[in-house]
């Protein structure tokens, strides 16, 4: 009788990027990726219509925050996290629809860390999310965050963008 072994840890980890927290107050709307967008990033409208994009140094109306999916259909899809196996996280092709929460709780990865109640900006370019207010960081407007976390950590972020607001850097 073969032996299984197991390659993971006896419990998951807390969460994984992009993941949304629960479906209590969750709006998640779409968009068409005009460039490729990773999971849990901020993303704003692009210069077409219905389509979204990684915030640039301009102002565009902030959409929501990307969120992870947990099946893709091509070979170069990728999943997971670096942390626990291997593989880069995983994103959203040009032109594929992109799942975005623009009400709810998610949890991203922050770059240098998160204090409760904290704001949330999302750097250009990126769309990383962070809470530093360091110039050309775009606040994202009744964002904030709801854990706290070390940078480079899983933090959970409240995201309000019931109404379209232009952020700016």
């Amino acid at each position: 009788m073969g032996t299984a072994i197991d390659t993971f840890g006896q419990y998951a980890g807390k969460a994984y990027e992009g993941q949304i927290n629960d479906l209590s107050m969750a709006d998640v709307t779409t968009a068409v990726a005009s460039v490729a967008i990773p999971f849990a990033r901020a993303v704003v409208s692009a210069a077409v219509d219905k389509q979204g994009a990684l915030p640039a140094a301009g102002a565009g109306f902030f959409l929501g925050i990307s969120v992870r999916k947990p099946v893709g259909v091509s070979g170069s899809y990728m999943t997971g996290q670096v942390s626990d196996s291997g593989n880069a996280v995983g994103g959203y092709r040009l032109n594929e629809e992109v799942s975005l929460l623009s009400t709810g709780r998610i949890w991203v990865k922050t770059l240098a860390g998160a204090t409760k109640g904290a704001q949330v900006y999302a750097v250009p370019l990126t769309g990383e999310l962070t809470n530093a207010a360091t110039a050309g960081n775009h606040l994202l407007p009744g964002c904030v965050f709801k854990t706290t976390a070390a940078a480079g950590e899983l933090a959970l972020v409240q995201v309000k963008s019931d109404v379209t607001t232009t952020i700016a850097a």
